[in-house]
């Protein structure tokens, strides 16, 4: 049975909440940290709901409106959402309050909200939907985890519009103690590319709250089709491409037109993304991705909304600089991501 995104809603570091990003172009980083362009809420939300929910709620109820809207959906069957950190500033306001108030009198407000269910139950209740409700918390493939429960629940019929989607922010505390540990860059410049050259320790901070359609019918402003979701943990690179192989010899896909890569500009971390591709023979149709929305949790998630993009509208970004690539129509798109060496990821997606 096929998946088809039928609807997406985005809230990133580029101006996506428009819809119109590829039209006025992306924009490189350049900064160590990049919260999210984040658009006005009272368009979207009651003012009096506003005032109760947390930044990275609203952020997810507002990208979930306009998956739906967009896919001309009212409630959907499931609400899947993957989320690496869930809700950390509720998680830091409950922890700074236990520590003040020495375990005494403290509120339950925001232990409730910390929860990483939160976002999900928060969309489910706006939405009126009493379906199937669930979060994975597994780290960097969180997002991919979420999408293959969404595409297991179509292909057995329990659901046929699913809402799934990928969740985490940024907040001062965490960003603080990674910075502290060498996670993020020591100055602010463009660190992200394919190319090998000006690499160093460390990465830029992201965040987003991105959303998609799922269905097995295909509607007249379908984005793209999802042909194939892979994750692999604990393995090297031989077994990955063995695994990449065995997904593109089983959906008749000789090698994709496009890649894009999940280079975070950490010599360590791309050194690994380097292997991968020049064991597939890959690297002169590959794009990073994470230059445009920085490193997170669930960064694959804008990548799945930069592939779907591109396929749908029929344009890639003029900031990809694609000259020197002769790349022809573009119709697969592969989404390669890691972190750590520790868990692997692909999605592959076709146009519609």
């Amino acid at each position: 049975m096929k998946i088809y995104i039928n609807g997406m809603g985005a809230i990133s570091p580029q101006h996506t909440h428009n819809g119109v990003v590829l039209k006025d172009g992306l924009q490189q980083l350049a900064q160590i940290r990049n919260d999210c362009v984040e658009p006005e809420y009272g368009n979207y939300i009651d003012p009096k709901q506003i005032r109760r929910m947390s930044r990275i709620v609203r952020m997810s109820v507002v990208a979930s409106k306009q998956a739906q809207q967009d896919a001309g959906i009212e409630t959907p069957d499931a609400i899947i959402v993957g989320t690496a950190f869930g809700c950390l500033e509720d998680t830091y306001s409950f922890l700074s309050k236990l520590v003040q108030f020495k375990e005494d009198m403290l509120s339950p407000t925001a232990f409730i909200h910390s929860t990483h269910n939160t976002i999900a139950s928060q969309i489910a209740l706006l939405f009126q939907c009493r379906g199937y409700n669930s979060t994975y918390v597994h780290k960097n493939i969180s997002f991919e985890s979420a999408l293959l429960d969404g595409q297991l629940l179509i292909h057995e019929g329990t659901a046929n519009q699913v809402l799934v989607g990928g969740v985490d922010e940024i907040i001062d505390a965490q960003f603080s103690i990674l910075n502290r540990m060498g996670s993020y860059k020591k100055e602010n410049k463009s660190p992200i590319s394919v190319s090998n050259t000006g690499r160093s320790k460390g990465t830029i901070a992201g965040e987003g709250s991105i959303f998609f359609s799922l269905s097995s019918t295909k509607k007249e402003n379908c984005y793209a089709e999802i042909k194939s979701i892979k994750t692999l943990s604990f393995s090297d690179v031989s077994e990955f491409s063995k695994m990449t192989q065995d997904m593109l010899h089983s959906n008749n896909i000789p090698k994709p037109d496009l890649v894009l890569a999940g280079y975070n500009g950490d010599v360590a971390e791309d050194a690994i993304i380097d292997e991968y591709l020049k064991s597939m023979d890959l690297k002169n149709v590959t794009m990073a991705f994470k230059n445009y929305c920085g490193e997170y949790g669930t960064a694959s998630a804008f990548a799945l909304w930069l592939a779907s993009s591109i396929l749908k509208e029929e344009k890639m970004p003029e900031v990809f600089n694609l000259d020197a690539m002769n790349l022809g129509k573009i119709k697969n798109i592969l989404i390669y991501n890691h972190l750590g060496n520790v868990h692997h990821s692909l999605i592959l997606v076709s146009a519609c």
